[in-house]
């Protein structure tokens, strides 16, 4: 099963990027939304990426092509997911 990875800190983006391996998701959430453009294009083509739609809105960032997700969606993300890791 995928891991979930929760970027929670757009400083952490480059150590998270290197960790996501294909079949993988990632979420932004919180200050990490702020590194949406840097995963515009995701780190392999198998790897999902979407962002907490209220977190982008709260800090006026565009999500360019990245999903924007509810915390219903975040939900059920997380449980398709064997596990996750939170990279801040």
């Amino acid at each position: 099963m995928p891991t979930l990875h929760l970027l929670a800190d757009s400083a952490a983006a480059g150590d998270c990027r290197r960790a996501i391996a294909p079949g993988d998701r990632l979420l932004l959430i919180a200050d990490g939304v702020f590194a949406a453009a840097a995963f515009a294009r995701p780190p392999a083509t198998e790897v999902r990426v979407g962002a907490l739609e209220s977190d982008a809105e709260q800090r006026g960032v565009s999500l360019g092509g990245i999903q924007p997700l509810s915390h219903t969606d975040f939900v059920a993300w997380a449980a398709a997911c064997e596990r996750s890791v939170t990279w801040r």
